[in-house]
């Protein structure tokens, strides 16, 4: 236990002080909330505090003499938290114009503060460093930052990629490193609104080896109250792969009349070719077209799709799902709805065919709990779900099919069509048992 605060014998024992200062709290009452712009400061006496963030207990402050508030006191800034009572609760609280007369008038509080504050600035120094040591046995580069954006550690494998020294960079900010700051800048507010771990390649100007283009994947630090306190980034050059994409986008605008060749004839070979090699030499015509479209659109969908969705770009994504919908030739189409899931199985992007349906209506929602019907050797797997919607408020059975989707080896999420069974069974023959025996 803490060593008692001197002044706290003396305020509890003078009627005076203790109706100025001493406040007691039941059980749920509310110190204050997070959001709130007062600033005053608290010491607890007896009881227990609980924190919270939103709607989450976090902690709790059960040590006489914590003090409690004093963030947003010496920031000026609004309570990063929830404070409230769980059983009688006493303290001690400093109205804001008066924590300074009060310091004043009772220094052994002052210096406990400043013991305080002195404790947390030394072990989050020594966090900075075992983590800078540990980071340095790592090939990647890694970059810690603090929420202004300010350096506060990176390991050697950084300083070889960024080609710049620690002296160089302990007073520099991260956006400093990158060609284009602003487009940094919005990559970060991206990560910090998806609370999320991602990765977006970056331009830098490396001083022998010229302009670099580095793979930076990102994570948001945040403290015991779940407040933003900063940034660990860790990159890999990937120049050599960039360029490569690039030169391989620019071959294929002169090109594309031949890849749609070459879409057809990969479906035909990526559907086809195991049954036969298992010696399925005839087959329905109508299931044999199926496999065709299907592999045809997947190819055609993950060409244009790679890109956007490695980028993140819901626009993007958005506009070449709409444009594939509608340059089909016919409205009978064996699926009548595209989404794109991240790697947490979130729906990143969303487009139905249907009329009256919200194009981008389940972006954000999970699919996790939905089971994934297949095995490893299966060519796409299935999933039944149902759907609420206002004609049919118990739920619309639905089937879709979800095929692994990758750019450069590296696993993006899925692709999944929402497949229109009627049209199945009409044109093609094929019930939800039927879909199961294409699988493989």
């Amino acid at each position: 236990m803490r060593e008692r605060f001197d002044v706290l014998d003396e305020i509890t024992n003078n009627e005076a002080l203790r109706n100025r200062y001493l406040k007691s709290f039941g059980d749920g009452d509310v110190l204050f909330h997070e959001g709130d712009d007062s600033q005053d400061l608290y010491i607890l006496l007896s009881g227990r505090l609980g924190i919270s963030k939103g709607d989450k207990r976090i902690s709790e402050i059960t040590e006489e003499g914590s003090v409690v508030g004093e963030a947003a006191f010496l920031l000026g800034g609004k309570r990063t938290a929830t404070v409230k009572a769980e059983g009688p609760v006493q303290v001690l609280r400093i109205p804001k114009n008066e924590v300074n007369r009060f310091l004043a008038d009772y220094p052994s509080a002052a210096r406990k503060i400043g013991e305080l504050l002195a404790r947390r600035l030394n072990e989050a120094s020594q966090v900075v460093y075992g983590l800078r040591h540990i980071c340095d046995k790592l090939p990647d580069a890694v970059i810690l930052s603090d929420s202004n954006g300010k350096i506060l550690a990176w390991n050697v494998a950084a300083e070889k990629l960024y080609g710049r020294d620690w002296h160089h960079m302990k007073t520099g900010s991260v956006e400093d490193i990158y060609e284009e700051p602003r487009v940094y800048k919005d990559f970060l507010e991206d990560v910090k609104s998806n609370q999320s771990v991602s990765e977006r390649v970056l331009k830098i100007r490396h001083s022998e080896k010229g302009t670099r283009f580095i793979s930076t994947s990102t994570s948001i630090l945040s403290d015991g109250e779940n407040s933003f306190q900063g940034v660990l980034s860790i990159g890999r050059d990937v120049t050599s792969v960039h360029r490569m994409e690039r030169s391989y986008r620019r071959t294929r605008v002169g090109v594309v009349s031949a890849l749609v060749l070459l879409f057809l004839l990969g479906g035909t070979v990526f559907f086809g070719y195991p049954y036969f090699s298992k010696g399925v030499q005839t087959m329905d015509q109508r299931k044999q077209d199926l496999r065709n479209l299907l592999a045809k659109d997947l190819l055609l969908l993950k060409s244009l799709l790679a890109e956007p969705f490695s980028a993140r770009d819901r626009e993007k994504t958005a506009q070449i799902m709409k444009e594939f919908f509608q340059v089909q030739e016919t409205n009978n189409y064996p699926f009548d709805g595209l989404l794109l899931l991240d790697r947490e199985k979130r729906v990143f992007d969303s487009f139905s065919a249907n009329p009256g349906t919200d194009p981008g209506g389940l972006i954000g929602n999970s699919y996790a709990g939905i089971p994934f019907q297949g095995g490893e050797q299966s060519r796409f797997l299935i999933l039944v779900l149902y759907r609420v919607d206002k004609d049919h408020p118990m739920g619309k059975k639905g089937v879709e099919i979800a095929f692994e989707f990758e750019k450069d080896g590296r696993f993006l999420g899925w692709l999944l069509f929402q497949m229109d069974m009627k049209c199945l069974e009409d044109d093609y023959g094929i019930d939800e048992e039927g879909l199961k025996r294409l699988q493989g």
